[in-house]
């Protein structure tokens, strides 16, 4: 068998020398036991790595919900149309919508280009995407950047040209297609009375809307009623004479108010007359082929004004006599007649009364 070793206790000083080394070790932070010491290292090691598990668990958490956030977001700005995409210029059908813009300014053309030129676009254009045609658009609003774009992409070549930054906007129906267009147009670029007329006609004809009152109505809702009213005028100008007239656009306001209230009297074919003979070069060559008809038609208003009829007689009163004769007396323009009526007024009485009359204002 083997032998069994022999254990002694410590000397007294020994023990000291134990406690001396304990006391020496560095505090190590850990919650003590029950019994005063120190957590074992496994159980300090499961502990900490159960702190930066739940820690990691918390910022995945976190990380997840904030992409689900950004994601929900992002889905909701990209159906609100809020998004801009690059598209290329060929897969945008810049006449989907009728116009409301007939000519476009050369030197503010030229500056726009400079502009996205030297600095880029700002602002993105509008598009919906075209029913049954995958990968094709039609222009809502932004004409004139599409306008600009492309012809800096065929003078320049450059590929950045090609394309072009869009928000794809999903319009309730073609109504509100339209008023985006003028609305923009509106606040950026200020159009000719005679464009805004001409659109609401364009609009009402493509079932937009029901008619041109209501055209001009939502399509300027943020416009006064006089200058709705104008503008429905210039809406007739052109419904009647717009495939006629070759400088519309350059039609002042009041030009075009005395010519839409001599339409309205029933004077169209003496225009449609003079305009379909016309081979006119210029506005100015055009508006005095228009202004002789126009000067007939307000010189007969004032013909009319200065021949007054005759005003309505004026009933003063009347006297009932006790056998059913009514004399009325009626005051005319520079004329006073007695009016006798009745089952008894007859000839006979009325030259009597005539007589009697004679007799008093002859009387001295």
């Amino acid at each position: 068998m083997a032998r069994r070793r022999r254990l002694d206790a410590p000397s007294a000083e020994e023990m000291a020398k134990i406690a001396e080394g304990f006391a020496a070790e560095p505090a190590t932070g850990k919650r003590p036991t029950g019994l005063g010491m120190n957590v074992p290292p496994i159980a300090q090691v499961a502990g900490e790595a159960a702190a930066q598990s739940a820690t990691e668990v918390t910022e995945a958490r976190i990380k997840a919900a904030k992409f689900e956030g950004d994601a929900r977001r992002y889905q909701d700005a990209s159906a609100a149309g809020l998004l801009a995409i690059n598209l290329p210029l060929d897969s945008i059908e810049t006449e989907h919508l009728s116009r409301d813009r007939l000519v476009a300014d050369d030197e503010e053309m030229a500056e726009l280009r400079y502009s996205i030129l030297a600095h880029g676009m700002r602002m993105p254009i509008e598009v919906l995407e075209l029913d049954g045609e995958e990968g094709r658009y039609g222009l809502i609003s932004g004409w004139r950047r599409l306008t600009a774009v492309r012809a800096l992409s065929l003078e320049t070549g450059k590929p950045e040209f090609g394309q072009i930054a869009a928000m794809v906007r999903t319009p309730k129906d073609a109504s509100d297609a339209y008023v985006s267009m003028v609305e923009e147009n509106e606040i950026r670029a200020d159009l000719s009375q005679y464009e805004r007329g001409r659109i609401a006609v364009i609009a009402t004809g493509q079932g937009a809307f029901r008619d041109v009152e209501g055209a001009v109505d939502a399509l300027f809702v943020a416009g006064s009623k006089a200058k709705r009213s104008k503008i429905r005028s210039f809406a007739m100008i052109f419904a009647e004479l717009g495939d006629l007239l070759r400088f519309p656009t350059e039609m002042s306001e009041r030009a075009g108010l005395r010519l839409a209230g001599a339409l309205k009297a029933g004077k169209v074919h003496h225009f449609r007359n003079v305009l379909a003979e016309s081979a006119a070069e210029s506005f100015e060559q055009e508006w005095k082929l228009l202004e002789e008809p126009l000067k007939d038609h307000e010189a007969d208003l004032q013909q009319k004004k200065k021949t007054r009829r005759a005003p309505k007689p004026i009933r003063h009163g009347v006297i009932e006599l006790a056998n059913g004769v009514k004399i009325e007396k009626i005051n005319g323009d520079g004329w006073i007649d007695v009016r006798f009526t009745g089952r008894h007024a007859d000839n006979e009485m009325v030259n009597v009364v005539m007589e009697h009359i004679q007799y008093l204002l002859e009387k001295e």
